[in-house]
C-alpha cells in the first residue's frame, strides 16, 4: 500500500506492505483522515519518529478480519476511536484511556490513517448509519475533544463562554458549546478563514486578537465569562483567560503548550475559580461525537477548507504550518 511516512524534519508517500489483521482486528480503507494541528507540529518540530505514519482522525470500510471478530463484515462503514485502552488500568478506570501504557494509539505510538489502510482493534470500532456519508466519521476524534473538555467546564444554560484559539478544536468546541446549551459565545483568533468559521458554527461574537486582546474585549463589553476554554497554547493566554473569569468561573486548559503559567493564587482562592487540564477523551464520549455527527447535529462540514489526496498530503501539512484561511483539511488517501 501507499502511505505518507515520517523522515527527520519532513514526510513522503511511499510504498509499505499491506497491514494484515492479527487477534480480534479488522483492516480498514481509510476513506478520509483529518489533518491534525499535533500531526504538523510533530512534522515540523522533528518529534516524529522516522517511518512513522501519523494520522489519527479517520474513518473508512472493512476490508478484512482476523479471527475473533464477532459482529463486524467487510464493507461495513466505521469511525475509528485512535486510542487504545487495556480497559483495567488505572488510567483507562479513570476516562483516560490516553494514558493507557498497555495498548498503542493508532497514529501516535501504532501506524496511523495518512495510508491506504490500517489494522484496528475492533474495540476501538464505531458503527456508521448506513447512507451517511463515511467521511463524516472523521470529524468524530476533534468533536469528541471538545465534548470532553465542555464537560470539564461545568458550563450551564445560558452562559457567557469564550473560545480562546479557534483552530479544528477550538471551532468543534463551538460547537460542543452549543450543544451544553451556552448562551453567549465569544470566540478569539488570528485567522481570518477560522474567525469566519467560527461565526459559522455558533460564535456571537469573534475577536481578532491581533487587533483587539480579550482582556480589553471584556473591559469594552463588560462581560466577565462563567468558562474559558484555552485551544491555542500561545504564550500568555492561559494568564488572559484567568483574567476574565467572572467569580466561580472555570478554565479549562485545552492546548497542549510547553509554558509553565503563574496562578494568582489569591485570586484562585478568593473568587474560587476552577481550574482543570483536558486531553483526548473516553470511549463513551467518542461514541457519543459519533452520535451527534450521525443525527445532524453539528455543523461539521462547514469547516472543510480542503480535500487532498495522498500524493498532495505532505504538502498540505506543510502549509498548515501557517495556515492562513485553511480551517480543516482532510486526506482521502484512496480517492
Amino acid at each position: 500500500m501507499r502511505a505518507v511516512v515520517c523522515t527527520p524534519g519532513s514526510a513522503e508517500v511511499t510504498d509499505i506492505p499491506d497491514p494484515r489483521p492479527g487477534v480480534g482486528e479488522v483492516v480498514v480503507e481509510v476513506d478520509a483522515c483529518g489533518l491534525c494541528g499535533s500531526d504538523v507540529h510533530a512534522v515540523a518540530r522533528g518529534f516524529a519518529r522516522p517511518g512513522q505514519i501519523l494520522g489519527h482522525e479517520f474513518s473508512g470500510h472493512i476490508v478484512e478480519s482476523g479471527p475473533g471478530v464477532p459482529g463486524w463484515r467487510e464493507g461495513q462503514p466505521v469511525a475509528v476511536n485512535p486510542l487504545g485502552s487495556c480497559r483495567a488500568c488505572r488510567a483507562c478506570g479513570a476516562g483516560l484511556p490516553f494514558r493507557c501504557e498497555k495498548v498503542p494509539n493508532l497514529g501516535i505510538t501504532a501506524p496511523g490513517a495518512y495510508a491506504e489502510y490500517v489494522a484496528v482493534p475492533q474495540s476501538q470500532l464505531v458503527a456508521l448509519p448506513n447512507g451517511l456519508p463515511t467521511e463524516l466519521g472523521a470529524h468524530a476524534e476533534p468533536l469528541a475533544v471538545a465534548l470532553q473538555a465542555v464537560s470539564q467546564a461545568n458550563v450551564g444554560a445560558g452562559d457567557a463562554v469564550l473560545v480562546y484559539g479557534i483552530g479544528p478544536i477550538g471551532l468543534s468546541v463551538i460547537m460542543a458549546l452549543r450543544l451544553a446549551g451556552a448562551g453567549h459565545i465569544a470566540a478569539a483568533g488570528r485567522s481570518a478563514g477560522r474567525r469566519a468559521a467560527a461565526a459559522a458554527v455558533g460564535a456571537n461574537d469573534v475577536i481578532d486578537t491581533r487587533e483587539l486582546s480579550v482582556t480589553q474585549y471584556a473591559q469594552q463589553t463588560g462581560l466577565r465569562f462563567a468558562a474559558v476554554l484555552e485551544c491555542s497554547g500561545a504564550p500568555g493566554s492561559f494568564a488572559e483567560a484567568l483574567d476574565v473569569l467572572e467569580p466561580g468561573g472555570s478554565c479549562v486548559e485545552v492546548g497542549l503548550t510547553a509554558e509553565t503559567a503563574a496562578v494568582p493564587l489569591p485570586r484562585l482562592v478568593g473568587d474560587g475559580l476552577r481550574l482543570a487540564g483536558t486531553c483526548a477523551f473516553s470511549y463513551p464520549v467518542y461514541e457519543a461525537a459519533v452520535d451527534h455527527i450521525a443525527a445532524g447535529r453539528v455543523p461539521v462540514t462547514a469547516l472543510i477548507s480542503e480535500r487532498v489526496s495522498l500524493d498532495d498530503t505532505p504538502a498540505a501539512l506543510t502549509r498548515l504550518r501557517e495556515p492562513g484561511d485553511l480551517v480543516r483539511v482532510l486526506t482521502r488517501p484512496n480517492q
